[in-house]
């Protein structure tokens, strides 16, 4: 398939060695779960267990140069070069939830989608093409004949579009209670409309330029704004229609290919859940390092229209709730 261009960054350094992709093959695992519900402690749980290939800040910020720099030898110097620049911009962690920064965090491959002109961080038809490159790169570089590890939130409503596909797909489910997650989205929503994230523009495109627009910049701030419950009310809609897609259509997945963990239980048992998904991937953990100690307690203080709201949200949400063994209630 041919390759979407990337506007003017599709002169590219990889573009001589793009030929070398043609045969590369890849078995995709999909973490899917809504934004802010656990999927990057997941990712970063996954990754740390050795037995993944996985999309890095690394890949999104150099991806134009990936399969050069791996050709050359220069990844290592590189990532080096790049772990300088977030020392002198004093990037020490992602500022939303305080995961700290390195050039091999695992990130959303969203953000790379999201530099084509139709600016879908989801995968389409229209840039399936630019995915399988994404795929093909990582899995090029990295060792091949590990599984490759994905997550973007932006796919949390598009698993079934996504197997269709790639029949080969496998997921990995992770939920937690909406109240929780809608509290956390209004935070994140909130503090990088603020003011700009350096981080986050480094890795988001249309982020970046949204700064440059402050009219565009102004009406995002009003949609997620404490005003008229309009914060609030936009993102617990988003929410219950991206659960009722996920109850309509969980069920049209083979059971062999997916499992379902909660966040809750992952934080409460960290190594049995990693363990058990390993296990479900018939893997073994080749890392020593031990889940816990990529896990930062942070406290669960609920914004006071979001604490006000929780019974009616937790109402709207009765079915997912049910589904998923939490109180109907807090």
């Amino acid at each position: 398939m041919k390759t979407e261009k990337l506007g003017a960054r599709a002169k590219h350094l990889d573009e001589p060695y793009l030929p070398l992709l043609q045969e590369i093959d890849f078995t995709p695992v999909f973490i899917i779960g809504d934004r802010r519900s656990g999927t990057t402690l997941l990712y970063q749980l996954l990754a740390a267990s050795e037995c993944f290939n996985f999309v890095s800040a690394y890949h999104i910020i150099k991806y134009e140069e990936l399969i050069f720099n791996f050709v050359s030898k220069n990844e290592s110097h590189v990532k080096i070069e790049l772990d300088r620049l977030f020392e002198k911009l004093n990037l020490i962690d992602r500022k939303i939830d305080e995961v700290k920064i390195s050039p091999d965090l695992p990130e959303e491959y969203g953000f790379i989608l999201d530099r084509t002109k139709d600016r879908e961080p989801k995968i389409t038809e229209n840039n399936f093409s630019l995915f399988l490159e994404i795929c093909q790169k990582i899995q090029f570089i990295s060792d091949r004949d590990k599984l490759l590890l994905l997550k973007n939130p932006w796919d949390f409503s598009n698993f079934i579009f996504i197997k269709q596909m790639l029949p080969k797909a496998k997921f990995i489910f992770i939920h937690r209670h909406p109240v929780y997650v809608i509290n956390s989205q209004l935070k994140m929503a909130r503090s990088l409309l603020k003011q700009q994230n350096i981080y986050a523009a480094m890795l988001c495109e249309p982020y970046r330029h949204l700064f440059e627009k402050p009219l565009q910049l102004y009406v995002c701030r009003f949609l997620f704004s404490t005003l008229f419950g309009m914060g609030l009310r936009n993102i617990t809609k988003a929410a219950i229609v991206t659960r009722s897609y996920f109850l309509r259509n969980i069920d049209l997945l083979p059971k062999t290919d997916y499992i379902s963990i909660r966040y809750e239980d992952l934080c409460e048992h960290p190594d049995s859940n990693v363990m058990k998904i390993l296990s479900f991937f018939g893997l073994e953990q080749k890392s020593t390092l031990t889940a816990r100690t990529l896990l930062a307690p942070r406290p669960l203080n609920l914004l006071p229209e979001v604490a006000k709201n929780s019974d009616r949200i937790c109402d709207q949400l009765q079915s997912y709730l049910s589904y998923l063994d939490y109180s109907l209630s807090l």
